[in-house]
């Protein structure tokens, strides 16, 4: 692994070696139509302009996603609209519609206590407190699955 990172980098060539190491505040360019065939139907739009809206990766947000609602299939997914595992004080925060828990999430990386962290590795420990080293790598897998391509 150590020559091809040195190899690119004497080629001028940015890789990462992590990919749970990006920065997940960059807005990436997603063919709907692509995503769309990965998530439930309808959400890879809704993805793409929550992550769009925010500058967050929709990637990203689909692979949170994804894990915090069990492949869109947990209680508080079809319950509570809840797709992104959000919490208040008082247990599973409700939303009147998926979308709506996608867009909250998504607007909620962008303020305290997420402001200022990037990647996953540091995101982690604030969306899941209890278990963050499991959190990012099933977050990461995810967007690996979700992949278009």
């Amino acid at each position: 692994m150590r020559f091809w990172t040195v190899l690119a980098f004497a080629l001028g060539v940015q890789i990462c070696s992590r990919a749970s190491e990006e920065n997940v505040r960059n807005f990436r360019t997603i063919d709907p139509n692509q995503l769309e065939a990965k998530v439930p139907h309808g959400f890879g739009k809704v993805f793409i302009e929550a992550g769009r809206q925010n500058n967050i990766d929709p990637l990203i947000l689909a692979a949170i996603s994804a894990h915090e609602s069990g492949a869109w299939k947990s209680r508080a997914a079809r319950l509570k609209n809840n797709w992104m595992g959000l919490r208040t004080g008082r247990g599973t925060k409700r939303f009147a519609t998926p979308e709506a828990s996608i867009f909250y999430a998504a607007e909620l990386l962008n303020r305290r206590p997420f402001k200022g962290h990037s990647t996953l590795a540091s995101i982690a420990p604030i969306y899941c407190a209890t278990n963050p080293a499991n959190w990012r790598k099933s977050v990461h897998q995810w967007s690996l699955r979700l992949m278009p391509g």
